[in-house]
């Protein structure tokens, strides 16, 4: 009787740590702090089922074992799942409300947006960023950004983003010094909206 051993593939994670893990999360703080401007991926990275590059490469540079995640159920499954732990040790919630970092597509039902931790008075920082993966980032003119950050104003498009999105953005900007940041993040590019960013959309 022969027995078949089963074993599990884990992709890499960054190829040099704590190089990488610190140019990645670079860009995510000058994204933050310059909402709208268009970053690269600055390294390449392997990806599993459910997440692009971008989004792998940013929850390795920010998630640990005190950083829950939640993932929408279109990118929940082992593969991503069992990356995160692998290579971050984070805890995978289901509880959005729990959610540190919260991760989804842009053609997923978004509902859960509303149900995101946006802090509180005493500790704003305790409120959620949401990862938004997304096909492309352009500066084209669909929307206007205005805020600390933006001299004057700056222009960006993300194809896909609805009404309810945009009218749930709009009232996240006034819930300041509360309220949940935003990373878009394409297969190659970031970028972001501050919660202190006020969007004009055309």
């Amino acid at each position: 009787m022969s027995v078949q051993l089963q074993t599990t593939e884990v992709l890499p994670g960054f190829d040099h740590a704590a190089f990488d893990s610190n140019a990645v999360f670079r860009i995510l703080l000058d994204a933050m702090s310059r909402p709208g401007r268009i970053y690269d991926l600055p390294l390449a990275i392997a990806s599993p089922d459910g997440l692009n590059a971008t989004t792998t490469a940013a929850l390795l540079a920010m998630a640990d074992m005190d950083t829950t995640i939640w993932l929408s159920p279109s990118c929940a499954g082992k593969p991503a799942t069992s990356h995160l732990k692998f290579h971050c040790g984070c805890p995978i919630t289901t509880d959005v409300t729990q959610a540190d970092f919260a991760v989804a597509k842009i053609e997923d039902d978004l509902s859960f947006i509303t149900d995101l931790s946006v802090g509180n008075a005493e500790y704003p920082d305790q409120s959620a960023t949401l990862i938004l993966m997304v096909d492309d980032i352009t500066n084209a003119p669909s929307m206007t950004l205005k805020g600390p950050g933006i001299k004057d104003s700056h222009d960006l498009e993300v194809k896909g983003l609805t009404a309810d999105f945009h009218a749930w953005r709009a009232d996240n900007h006034h819930l300041f010094p509360c309220g949940v940041d935003v990373i878009f993040a394409s297969p190659t590019k970031i970028a972001a909206l501050s919660r202190t960013t006020k969007v004009e959309v055309f």
